[in-house]
């Protein structure tokens, strides 16, 4: 937090005065959430003669901001080491209380800090706190601070800004400087060389006496070709937004004035307690109180349609949220008296049901306090609502959900925060995104004349906010999905850091940011004015921001890590979510074309209240032609990668059959025409690749390399399931089902196993066929080593799970473990013993003379 330095040091202050609570500070408001966890974190002895430790530790407190680090890992003897001092120094903790450390430390102004902590002499990383992985592969905490000081963009910046598409007054790295403008020249280039490999390829260089190969391959390289030249498309202008903190915008908007949030965490068949966290993480929001409101949008309450009787989950769910609410009817009287009471309400019919679509009864249980004085006290937990459906039989699964809290349930939060059931979050996620959706008010604005009718409803021109106002231009702001249970190796993509890290920072610039279903704040006037969440596909998320990008909004990307899930725990259940993934995003692109072939376009900008609302509108009109390229791009690139994805297959059939015959797919003349047109386009494809992704680290660069093979028949069966339209993919539980198998995992093995035959095949041939055409085996065995080097590791993982004699909360879901040394003694004996029989083939002995 930027204005963190009095809270800190009133701290020590508070430590040497009988616990008295820091002052808060100026224009904070009545942050509830920051003064109650000060509160429980100011009965430590000080530690103030901590921070002159070292001369480097003085001159860091000097120009550094005072930050709090804690740990509740357990442990008797807890330290922590950070990238402030390039981690040289283990700096000693505070005990709290059993398990539970921390330290103030004064952290430099910097972008970002990494540490870890030391506990009882081996090195942890914090679960419960934001952690990534570094470029230097070691899994390390995170904290971002806030830039103090603007960077004022000179006339060299302006023109370099220009050309690169950054904005230079966020706090931008030189390389990632030269990056953009190395990607933006080499993917120009990228055209012209590939046409002239292409005309190679099909006129000149192809190998015509193997037709079947050459063919195979040059279908592939068109694909491969489409996919990058979309894909790489939105990296063409990326953003990295410069932090602003909501309570400590200048000028300040008093907290008054902020707007009201509903936190809506949808649920399903999640074990109740594998959302509790959850649940703590939302009540614990670094936000007011009355102004917040915490929503479970239950869908796992009722069994069926028409059936009233709750579920086993649906009892245990509304028994945790009582616990966590505080609520004990046994003691009724009591808590009435303290505005703790429950409320139940059941709506049915359409009389007090305005969507029948969603839900045939809407069960509405609230946990008080309930009065606006009681909502205010200090410390006090912000409502809870526990919000469950009778759902009709065309339900439509979580956008239903949703739609039946937004329109049937009297939730009225100006801002909704969606999160999915494993979502942590941070304390300060709504602090970090909420003013994204602000704009600033120049003294002139409109509004500042404006009839109180007109008046901007979501944030008020009131109690002193003269300068801060809702951008009725932003629909939403979306921030990564990041997940606790990941390790460095991540051998299965969940960190998708090439989407997250690279193309959401990318469509950002385009303000075509997409909705993931989870991490985004939206507005609730827009969510109204579409209708709420698109019904049409599996994936709801993306067709709901099509939809408002469609009409004209901008979404913005908020790229800090602010909330931390749990990542499916097997290869079945990651193949079931990439399939249901890719089944959506065709579902998608056939909605697009239905409606534009049946000109069902205009049924928008529908909505109106007032004259400032209709200027909005025309602004949104105005822009919506210069982006209609980029949507299309975009759109293409969403719905088109499943079915691109297939030229992964027709790469493996083209190494099985250059293995089998020993005969290369291209014929090239000399190495001239390969360098002029292979060479030459692949090596210009590449580095458009890795400066687009200049930020991504080389471990995510080739996950996502290696699980573009191995994810490829989900996709395919993801396009099957969509274009079945008698079809239907039931619900698919990401995470915790560690007994799970399906049959897809069995493609990637017998394909390795395959590609692992055809090489031996070809080497033994080799000595068979006299040891003659090295070039050609050659050739062979690398195409098919890299592509198995590729499907290889979940491929054995998906061994693994089913040859370990480990139980399931043993298994770490890691490829089989090899003897690497005994492997290379083997394969060097085996290596010489090969070749000593090429010596003594016809070849090889016309070579030896």
């Amino acid at each position: 937090m930027a204005d963190s330095d009095s809270d800190f040091s009133s701290i020590a202050e508070s430590q040497s005065r009988n616990n008295r609570q820091p002052p808060r500070s100026e224009g904070q408001g009545s942050v509830r959430s920051r003064a109650s966890r000060f509160s429980r974190t100011t009965k430590a002895p000080s530690t103030g003669a901590r921070f002159s430790r070292t001369d480097s530790l003085v001159r860091d407190q000097e120009r550094g901001t005072k930050t709090l680090f804690q740990w509740n890992g357990g442990g008797k003897n807890v330290f922590i080491a950070g990238s402030w001092d390039e981690f040289k120094e283990k700096l000693p903790m505070e005990s709290l209380k059993p398990g539970s450390y921390r330290i103030v430390l004064p952290i430099p102004a910097t972008e970002r800090v990494e540490y870890f902590f030391y506990v009882d002499g081996q090195k942890r990383v914090a679960a419960d706190l934001p952690s990534h992985v570094n470029e230097h592969g070691e899994h390390v905490n995170i904290k971002h601070s806030e830039p103090t000081v603007a960077q004022k963009a000179g006339r060299v910046s302006k023109i370099l800004s220009k050309i690169s598409g950054l904005d230079l007054y966020s706090p931008f790295q030189r390389q990632q400087i030269a990056s953009m403008i190395i990607f933006r020249l080499f993917y120009i280039l990228t055209i012209p060389a590939a046409g002239y490999y292409f005309y190679w390829l099909m006129f000149r260089g192809g190998n015509e006496s193997y037709p079947v190969i050459w063919i195979t391959f040059t279908v592939a390289e068109w694909m491969s070709l489409a996919s990058a030249v979309i894909g790489l498309f939105s990296m063409w202008s990326p953003v990295r937004r410069k932090w602003r903190s909501l309570d400590a915008l200048k000028p300040p908007l008093p907290s008054e004035d902020w707007p009201s949030v509903d936190v809506v965490i949808a649920h399903y068949k999640e074990d109740p307690e594998q959302m509790r966290e959850a649940l703590r993480c939302a009540l614990n929001l670094d936000y007011p109180a009355h102004l917040l409101h915490v929503i479970i949008a239950d869908d796992g309450y009722f069994a069926a349609p028409k059936v009233v009787e709750r579920t086993d989950l649906g009892v245990k769910m509304y028994q945790m949220l009582a616990e966590e609410a505080g609520y004990d009817p046994l003691i009724d009287e009591i808590m009435h008296e303290n505005g703790l009471v429950e409320h139940y309400v059941i709506k049915s019919g359409e009389e007090h049901l305005p969507r029948m679509d969603c839900a045939l009864e809407c069960h509405h249980f609230d946990f008080g306090p309930f009065t606006d004085e009681e909502r205010r006290a200090p410390g006090v937990l912000p409502r809870i609502s526990h919000i469950a459906r009778v759902k009709p039989d065309n339900h439509h699964n979580k956008a239903g959900n949703i739609n039946n809290v937004l329109f049937n349930a009297d939730t009225d939060g100006k801002l909704i925060l969606f999160l999915d059931a494993d979502m942590q979050v941070t304390e300060n996620f709504l602090l970090r995104t909420v003013p994204l959706m602000l704009e600033e008010l120049s003294h002139d604005a409109a509004d500042h004349v404006l009839p109180e009718d007109l008046v901007d409803p979501e944030v008020g021109l009131s109690n002193g906010n003269n300068a801060w106002r809702i951008n009725r231009d932003v629909a939403f702001v979306q921030a990564p999905q990041r997940f606790h249970n990941v390790d460095a190796e991540d051998y299965m993509a969940h960190r998708n850091a090439v989407f997250y890290d690279g193309i959401c920072a990318g469509r950002d610039g385009f303000g075509l940011t997409p909705f993931v279903g989870t991490n985004a704040c939206w507005r609730r006037e827009v969510l109204r004015e579409i209708n709420g969440f698109v019904y049409g596909s599996v994936t709801e998320d993306t067709l709901t921001s099509n939809e408002v990008h469609n009409r004209g909004y901008v979404s913005k990307y908020a790229s800090e890590d602010l909330a931390w899930g749990e990542a499916p725990v097997s290869v079945a259940a990651a193949m079931l979510q990439r399939q249901r993934w890719a089944k959506g995003a065709v579902m998608n692109g056939m909605k697009i074309i239905k409606e534009m072939w049946n000109g069902d376009r205009d049924k928008r900008f529908s909505r109106r209240r007032g004259e400032i609302d209709e200027y909005y509108e025309y602004r949104r009109t105005a822009r919506r032609p210069n982006n209609a390229f980029v949507r299309a791009m975009f759109a293409l690139d969403s719905t088109l990668y499943p079915f691109l994805g297939v030229s992964a297959y027709l790469y493996i059939i083209t190494s099985v059959a250059y293995l089998a015959t020993a005969q290369a797919p291209i014929a090239p003349q000399n190495i001239g025409e390969l360098a002029a047109a292979f060479i030459l386009y692949y090596t210009i494809r590449y580095i458009a690749f890795y400066s687009a992704f200049a930020g991504v680290s080389s471990t995510d660069i080739l996950r996502s390399q290696q699980t573009w093979f191995s994810y490829n028949v989900c996709h395919v069966m993801g396009v099957v399931d969509a274009l079945n339209v008698n079809g239907r993919m039931g619900w698919v539980a990401n995470t915790g089902e560690r007994n799970r198998r399906y049959w897809m995992e069995w493609v990637n093995i017998l394909l390795c196993f395959l590609l692992s035959f055809m090489i031996v095949f070809r080497l033994v041939a080799f000595l068979a066929q006299g040891g003659c055409a090295p070039w050609d085996t050659l050739g062979s065995v690398s195409f098919g080593s890299y592509i198995l080097m590729n499907m290889y590791p979940m491929a054995s993982i998906s061994l693994n799970e089913r040859l370990s004699s480990a139980s399931d909360e043993e298994k770490e879901h890691k490829p089989l473990s090899f003897p690497v040394p005994h492997l290379i003694s083997i394969g060097t004996i085996i290596g010489v013993g090969y070749l000593a029989t090429w010596a003594k083939t016809p070849c090889g002995l016309r070579s030896t003379a």
